[in-house]
């Protein structure tokens, strides 16, 4: 993805989502219109000395603002994201967006500001960078466990063979879980049916952690090093982002319906 200097690009649409570049990290925001952006401004400095005055301890917890275009790029550029299915654009989404200023309750994993304007634009509280952070820290805590549980795979001392497939698949478990419940963190501002999917998932998750552990015991008997390295690791993972996924599809696709008859009962009043 190519940024340059926002000085040098055209004005961007009203309720455009916006993405700037950082060190390790994008920031995101919804152009609202003459120079001015709405974003969540937990990770990036992006407010001026004035605003910070106003918004005390803003940059260490987060609040939902409202700045220059400048103030937002912090001197890195942007570049405008397109939404080929969005539900909301232009004013509407800026109206959405201007509901949550103020809001105060960042989260980097479960509320960030790539959420943010997910939900404005899409109505849907998505971040694509963390879940792909959260299975990749999974894939890569599983290659790591691949590499050191080889020989007690293969041990003949089949009671140490299961204290280790234990100890290995609780603490893989814990992490995956730690990781997992980060991303489907609850936080102010989301609506009871985006509460009720992550709640969902945080119970799936657990579900999967107890299977996880157990296939990894018994693969650990069965001297399978897959079954010990992927099961705790992967499956609360999946388990867990897997059911919110489900839950949410289906949840947009109850909102579907309810749109399309009240928009099939408004055309029939109107003929009447």
């Amino acid at each position: 993805m190519k940024f340059i200097d926002e000085s040098l690009l055209p004005e961007p649409p009203i309720g455009a989502h916006l993405v700037s570049p950082r060190r390790g990290f994008t920031h995101h925001g919804l152009y609202i219109g003459k120079g001015k952006v709405i974003h969540y401004s937990g990770m990036a400095r992006s407010v001026g000395v004035r605003e910070l005055g106003k918004l005390p301890h803003l940059i260490r917890y987060g609040s939902v603002v409202k700045t220059s275009l400048k103030f937002f790029c912090d001197g890195h550029g942007f570049k405008v994201v397109k939404h080929p299915h969005a539900r909301f654009q232009g004013e509407a989404a800026v109206e959405r967006a201007r509901k949550r200023l103020c809001e105060r309750s960042y989260y980097l994993y479960g509320n960030n500001c790539e959420h943010f304007v997910n939900w404005c634009i899409e109505d849907e509280f998505k971040s694509p960078f963390i879940t792909r952070m959260v299975l990749g820290t999974a894939l890569l805590l599983s290659l790591l466990q691949w590499s050191v549980s080889g020989r007690a795979a293969r041990s003949e001392n089949s009671s140490a063979r299961i204290l280790f497939g234990t100890l290995c698949s609780l603490s893989g478990a814990f992490v995956s879980l730690f990781f997992t419940a980060q991303a489907l963190q609850p936080a102010e501002g989301m609506r009871g049916r985006e509460r009720r999917n992550r709640y969902f998932g945080r119970i799936a998750m657990h579900f999967g952690a107890l299977i996880g552990v157990a296939f990894a015991v018994l693969g650990i008997q069965k001297h399978s090093r897959l079954a010990l390295s992927l099961a705790p690791y992967m499956l609360p993972t999946f388990f867990g982002l897997g059911t919110y996924g489900v839950s949410r599809h289906y949840d947009t696709l109850k909102k579907e319906r309810i749109r399309r008859e009240r928009a099939k009962k408004q055309m029939e009043e109107g003929k009447a």
